[in-house]
């Protein structure tokens, strides 16, 4: 019965991610969105020659907000299905490897216990040292996901999983969720390696190992990002930083540029929340002005990705077809 329970628990919660303050498309990170929507919506009106809030109509702001021939596209229906199936299957899938990290973490210190016996070199954790272990986990968990991102873009087999995501033809909120299982297990386990190898060495400094300092039940600095327009990163509403800025942290901007069909946006801007990984790798690309974009793939091949089907089989097949060698043949 417990089992059948949790099943089920699992199988409605994507219709409760929105009171969920660990999952992006929370009320209060699309609410935030809305509001510099707002004003990215006023300053193009006064771009324009127009009397800002004074003429801006409702209706008008919500035609500019949500957009039918977005909102409805056929290829943002394909999204809202896949999020709902999705979101089960990597329930039972992805989270077991995420609890890997404090297996790692245990691991690592025991490596460590030569260095710095087995009860660590015995610093007491202060509130600077709460507030830096955060910081270095977001950093450490940052770059994990670029890690796994660039090996997405740059490993042949793995970029046909990688383009489920890229396939998208409009951008709204969900298509976060628009990422195959393939995709998410990497990232989880190369997360989980590297945030418990990082976590293993402070358990190793410090006799009791400091905390996380969480807002919102989320790590401080995410939920920050989180909550500074985060879902205008998959929407058509640019919102780009100062050129200073974009070149320390991902803009929304700077993310639907990676989402581009155009050639010279190819593997740009592959980055999360900072842009200093891009900058390393020299994938960093930061836009001057406006950018008009369009979004899928390269020539049509995003209008194979047109089911939920398709999302799941199509980069097996590809895969098989390209990478596997045939079986010879008997003589």
């Amino acid at each position: 019965m417990d089992t059948a329970l949790s099943i089920f628990a699992k199988a409605i919660s994507p219709f409760f991610y929105p009171t969920m303050s660990g999952q992006r498309i929370y009320w209060l990170y699309l609410m935030s969105a809305g509001i510099i929507a707002a004003g990215a919506y006023l300053y193009g009106r006064t771009l324009k020659g127009q009397n800002g809030a004074e003429s801006a109509g409702w209706r008008e702001f919500m035609g500019f907000l949500l957009p039918r021939d977005v909102f409805l596209h056929r290829s943002a229906i394909v999204d809202y299905k896949y999020f709902v199936i999705n979101a089960f299957g990597l329930a039972l899938i992805v989270s077991p490897i995420l609890l890997g990290a404090p297996a790692v973490a245990d691991l690592t210190k025991s490596a460590l216990a030569p260095l710095a016996g087995a009860d660590g070199w015995g610093l007491a954790p202060g509130a600077g040292d709460h507030l830096g272990y955060t910081l270095v986990m977001i950093i450490a968990m940052d770059g994990a996901v670029f890690l796994a991102h660039f090996l997405q873009h740059k490993v042949p087999a793995l970029w046909e999983f990688h383009k489920v995501h890229h396939s998208a033809e409009v951008l709204t909120p969900i298509t976060v969720y628009r990422m195959h299982p393939v995709d998410d297990i990497l990232t989880g386990f190369i997360s989980a390696l590297v945030l418990g190898v990082v976590d293993g060495i402070f358990r190793t400094i410090y006799a009791a190992s400091p905390t996380t300092v969480l807002l919102f039940n989320l790590n401080l600095f995410l939920f920050l990002f989180y909550l500074a327009g985060y879902n205008l990163r998959h929407s058509h509403i640019w919102v780009s930083y100062p050129q200073a800025v974009s070149h320390f942290l991902i803009s929304p901007a700077q993310h639907q540029i990676h989402h581009s069909s155009d050639p010279k946006h190819f593997d740009k801007n592959i980055g999360f929340i900072f842009a200093i990984w891009d900058g390393f790798a020299g994938t960093l690309y930061v836009p001057k002005n406006r950018e008009i974009l369009t979004f899928g793939l390269d020539g049509d091949e995003h209008q194979a990705f047109d089911s939920v089907w398709q999302l799941y089989a199509r980069p097996f097949r590809v895969v098989f077809a390209k990478y596997l060698p045939p079986k010879r043949s008997q003589t």
